[in-house]
């Protein structure tokens, strides 16, 4: 899958800026068919998406359809597109979050605040804030909120505003446990608890947020934490498609990159994770979209 999502990053177009990049003055030149507003057209990026990433056992056939309807009705996609610059072609890529319960990982370590005065905490709170819109838009669950160290925790975030409130609310300190803090604070209790009961109704896209490599851990324990989320999804009707991992970058810590990018392209866990990294090409869609995904590794 990617954010697929990358989709953070399509806030680059709609934000004066990120990581450095400027955005475009004004909205990209539309054709004339809005493919937005068309049932049929959305549908059938839902199905391409559905099976694109083998996420039929979620999706019978006959339940796309009402998920396109809804999309059109609400206007989510053409809203998406106005209010963040986006061509057409690229906004209904989006539609594909609809298919995803969504659950945001995000650093609250030390050097968040201590390293590149703050930049790095405007950075996650614009990307995080965008996810929060843009997963309100497709979905009504929201998505859920949780930090590396702080147990402070958002559920069914549905807005902008909700993200920033709990971003105020946190505490910058301590080091980087990412693998640590993806199998307790999100596998175990929103994907490994559901599973076991035979209740988890979507597929899930799971999006860390990170400045630095991990500390206070082995620096391949988010490497064996995917592994073993593979091998227990395995196990299940739902297959390990049920769970893809996306990973972003804020900041410009070179380690942090290199390790990113070995996760990226990881041999054994590379098909279930995709990566952002700083970057004016901020729209690809990897974890939800798989020709996205191969198209930005090596």
């Amino acid at each position: 899958m990617g954010l697929a999502a990358k989709l953070a990053a399509a806030t680059a177009q709609a934000s004066p800026s990120w990581s450095g990049y400027a955005a475009p003055p004004s909205a990209p030149q539309q054709p004339a068919f809005d493919p937005t507003k068309d049932i049929d057209a959305v549908l059938r990026m839902l199905e391409d998406g559905v099976k694109d990433q083998n996420i039929s056992h979620f999706y019978p056939s006959g339940s796309l359809k009402p998920i396109a309807e809804r999309i059109v009705r609400t206007g989510a996609l053409t809203q998406i597109a106005q209010s963040w610059h986006l061509p057409y072609e690229l906004a209904m890529d989006l539609a594909r979050l609809a298919l995803f319960d969504i659950a945001l990982l995000l650093d609250d370590s030390a050097s968040m605040q201590f390293l590149e005065n703050g930049v790095r905490i405007a950075e996650l709170r614009m990307m995080v804030g965008r996810i929060a819109t843009a997963a309100g838009l497709f979905d009504s669950d929201g998505i859920e909120v949780r930090w590396l160290n702080s147990k402070k925790e958002g559920n069914g975030f549905t807005t902008e505003a909700q993200v920033v409130e709990l971003i105020e609310r946190v505490k910058w300190d301590r080091a980087t446990p990412l693998g640590t803090a993806m199998k307790h604070k999100i596998l175990e209790p929103l994907v490994y608890k559901k599973i076991k009961k035979n209740a988890l109704k979507k597929p899930f896209l799971i999006i860390s947020v990170t400045d630095g490599a991990p500390t206070a851990e082995p620096r391949d324990e988010i490497v064996k934490v995917i592994i073993e989320a593979r091998d227990k999804l395995s196990k299940t009707p739902y297959t390990p498609d049920a769970v893809s991992f996306q990973f972003a970058q804020v900041g410009n810590d070179l380690e942090a990159r290199q390790f990113l990018e070995e996760i990226d392209s990881h041999p054994t866990i590379g098909s279930l994770v995709d990566v952002l990294l700083p970057s004016p090409a901020l729209h690809r869609l990897g974890p939800i979209h798989s020709g996205w995904d191969s198209s930005d590794e090596k």
